[in-house]
């Protein structure tokens, strides 16, 4: 399982298709931009002519049960620019550190769906303060939040444009 940034790699075939090579090798899935279905696993990958590497651009992320991706992996999400929403359901690999490294999206992600994910805390949560951009955040059955209210509180004062949704249950 491969984790850290290849740069050489990125550097071949273009930021959006090696995020996406890792983003799947991990058990995630993409949606490209101007497409309906998201892609599941590796093989269904476009070829990385040229051509592909302006057309494939990675708009919506996905890692639910079957993922593994973490925060190790992230740098590939850089110079993605087109990645406005990201949903972790049930992803235990995300955690605090995985939240904080969130911010390397913060000029485009809008949608930000987390639940579930054990590994998650008020830190992690209140480390989403920097995503300017959100226009919706739903936090659903966050198990480790200490004070729920006050962290969901010092979030909409954070973002003040975002729709913020917090489930327990």
């Amino acid at each position: 399982m491969k984790k850290s940034l290849d740069d050489d790699r990125i550097k071949e075939i273009g930021p959006n298709l090696a995020c996406a090579e890792w983003l799947m090798k991990n058990g995630a899935q993409v949606r490209w931009k101007g497409c309906k279905e998201y892609v599941r696993h590796y093989d269904y990958l476009p070829n990385t002519t040229p051509v592909h590497r302006e057309q494939f651009l990675i708009q919506q992320v996905y890692a639910g049960k079957e993922a593994s991706i973490s925060h190790l992996g992230f740098s590939y999400f850089k110079n993605c620019k087109h990645i406005s929403e990201v949903e972790f359901d049930g992803c235990n690999s995300i955690n605090n550190k995985a939240l904080i490294e969130l911010n390397i999206l913060k000029g485009y992600l809008t949608s930000l769906k987390i639940n579930n994910c054990a590994n998650v805390s008020d830190q992690g949560i209140i480390s989403l303060k920097h995503l300017q951009e959100l226009k919706h955040l739903e936090l659903k059955n966050i198990k480790f939040l200490s004070d729920p209210e006050k962290t969901i509180d010092f979030l909409r004062t954070k973002l003040p444009e975002c729709n913020i949704e917090y489930h327990n249950k």
